[in-house]
Formats: structure tokens, sequence, C-alpha cells
């Protein structure tokens, strides 16, 4: 039995060292809080596919190399908030608790971001986040920067590009209930009044996590808009477009997250869907073609707009921490004194005040193919 007891001891001891090199004490920490488990995991999927594949790369040459001339590999720390406001305030918590964690990034949800922003904020922690309510950057916190234009942005784009490419005489509006929509529906009835005279032809809301939507189609049917602008989450929307396309409405679906998430969901209900974006795969410029050649190279499919907000966030996170070292304190200071940074999606502002460090959006429509066409693009 010592023999054995000696030889389990001598084991782990081996084990021990065999480990102790993968988690160097020369790597430096990043945090990501995305929606990894439930109906809407695809999305954090998406944003982690794109952070892991910056941090692959960034790695590959060696690393960061830090002012005191220390070589640093970068590391992701990755917690789940389920979609959910309180499971991503926790989530937050731990990643800020973590000394090892420099700076983090999500979440996607405007509705979870908006109350855990004092998080970060008391940390002093940069916190790059692609949530789009326009909100997040009205409150003040000067850790926070936001990776992608915001939803005031987008709607004022798309409202820009219905009234004046469809010809739309009439207009309609649907919403998720929840801070996102009901931020995109101010906005849209606002946009329509001001610039071009017109008020929303009906109105509909529906709960988040609602699987019937027959009644609100209903509605909407009755109405008959040429449009109907929809604002909330993937599930929702593509339940919404494919029981009118089944009632026969035949105007244009337009929503704010015409992505691919909500494509596999559509399916042949999405052709013809317009929507705004941030950044779309099918762009035609260089860098988004190199970008999506190494995404599909490692994941075998396509990248989604979310991605590409994480894997420029990891890059700019590198070049901060090359100036800045390992502290959280001077990392968000690098940032902020960032005039601008490139990147695949284009040029970010990071010192802009209030945080939104970009405000490229493009209009997209899904052809028959359910392929992305950029019909609009707005700067």
């Amino acid at each position: 039995m010592k023999l054995l007891r000696r030889l389990i001891t001598v084991g782990l001891a081996v084990s021990a060292m065999c480990y102790l090199p993968a988690a160097s004490a020369q790597s430096i920490k990043l945090g990501l809080v995305g929606i990894m488990t439930g109906p809407n995991a695809q999305n954090g999927e998406f944003c982690r596919n794109g952070a892991m594949l910056a941090l692959d790369e960034v790695n590959a040459t060696g690393g960061v190399k830090t002012a005191d001339g220390k070589v640093h590999k970068l590391e992701l720390e990755v917690v789940d908030d389920q979609a959910k406001p309180d499971v991503g305030l926790n989530a937050i918590r731990r990643l800020v608790s973590d000394p090892e964690v420099v700076a983090f990034m999500g979440p996607d949800f405007t509705g979870i971001t908006l109350p855990s922003l004092f998080v970060g904020e008391e940390a002093g922690m940069a916190q790059i986040t692609s949530s789009i309510g326009a909100q997040i950057t009205a409150q003040g916190d000067k850790h926070i920067l936001r990776g992608r234009s915001n939803d005031q942005m987008w709607m004022t784009a798309l409202v820009d590009y219905i009234a004046k490419n469809l010809g739309a005489k009439s207009i309609g509006l649907s919403f998720t209930n929840i801070e996102l929509g009901r931020s995109g529906r101010d906005v849209a009835v606002k946009s329509l009044a001001d610039k071009y005279k017109m008020k929303p032809s009906v109105e509909v809301s529906h709960g988040a996590g609602d699987r019937d939507l027959t009644a609100s189609a209903a509605r909407i049917m009755t109405a008959n808009p040429d449009v109907l602008i929809n604002w909330g989450t993937q599930i929702e929307a593509a339940l919404l477009v494919r029981s009118l396309r089944q009632l026969g409405w035949k105007g244009v679906f337009a929503f704010n997250a015409a992505d691919d998430i909500f494509v596999n969901l559509a399916k042949e209900a999405a052709v013809g869907v317009i929507g705004p974006q941030n950044w779309v795969w099918s762009k035609s410029d260089e860098a988004t073609k190199k970008f999506v050649s190494a995404y599909e190279a490692k994941y075998g499919k396509k990248p989604s707009p979310h991605s590409i907000v994480y894997y420029d966030g990891v890059k700019m996170y590198a070049d901060a921490i090359a100036k800045a070292g390992n502290n959280r304190h001077d990392v968000l200071a690098a940032l902020k004194a960032m005039p601008s940074w490139k990147g695949v999606q284009g040029t970010y502002h990071p010192n802009a005040k209030g945080g939104d460090m970009i405000s490229s959006t493009v209009i997209i429509r899904y052809d028959a193919k359910l392929n992305p066409e950029v019909v609009f693009t707005a700067n």
C-alpha cells in the first residue's frame, strides 16, 4: 500500500509538472460573457468563435510583447449568461473577481449589459460589448466600449432605406417586449414622424420566449402594411415571418438581427428579408475576405456580424496590452488614448465620447439562395 501511495504521489507530481507550462505565468487572460446555453446559444458560439480565432492568430505569432520586453500568450475565459440578466450579472462578477482577467467582452443582449454596467465600471476594466441598445453608452460609464453601431443608427438607416428606396406607403411595427425591442420601436416612431411625417399603420408586441405568434400575425395581416419593421430577437422574428408568409402576406419584412441565426430558423421565409447590420460576410473588401476565409477554415461555416466584433475586440485588446501590460486600469487607459484603430469591420475610435467606437451600418437583403447582399451603406 505504501508503494502504491508513493507511485500515485509521483504520478500526480509528474502530471502537475506537465500541466504547469500550459498555464504559464507569462499568459494574460481576457474574459468573454455570452449566451453559451439555451435557445440562443448560437449567438454565443459566434461571439466565442470570433474571439478564439483572433486569440489563436495572436498566439501563433508568439503572443503579445509588452513594453518591458516580456512576451505573453493570450487566454480566454468564457462564462455563460444564458440570456438571463441575473445569470449575466453573476457571470460578469465572476470575471471581474478573477485578478488574472485584465479586460472582458460582452454581453450581447442589451437587457443583460445595461443593468450590469456598474460591475465593470467599479472594477475599472475595459468592456467591449456588441449590445446595440443606445442607452448603454448614455450612462456616463467610462469603461464601456461598443464594438458596433447602435440601434438608433441601425433604425435610422433602415427607415431611410425603406422610405427612399422602397417607396412604402404604409409601414407597420412589431417588437419583442424587452429593452432592445422597446428602444427600437421608439426610434422608429420618432424617425418616421420627424423625417417622413408618417405613423405606423399597425403596432404589435410579443413577449420574449413567445412561441405562438399567430395573433400578432393576424393583426398585421388585417393592416397589410407594405413593410413591417420587426425589432427583437431571432427566434420570435423567425416565427413571425413564417406565420405571415403562411397567411399569404406579400410585404417586405425588415428585421434588426437578420443574420445567419435568423436565416437558419426562418428558412425559405427569409428570402427577401432586409435588415441593418454592422457588417456582413458578403462584403467585398480584402480584409473581410481574409477574415471569412480564416473563419471558414477553422469552423466550417460563415461568421456572423457578432463574430467580427469579438475578433476585432481581441486584436484591439492585444494592441492595448502591448502598450499597457497586464494592469486592467492601464489597459483601459491605453484604449481610451487611441484616437483610431483599424480592424476588419472598419475604423474604430476607442477614445470617442461615450464609447460608441464605430458607426458603419449596412442594409442587407437575402436573395433567393439566402445569401445576404448589401443594398445600402450608411456611415
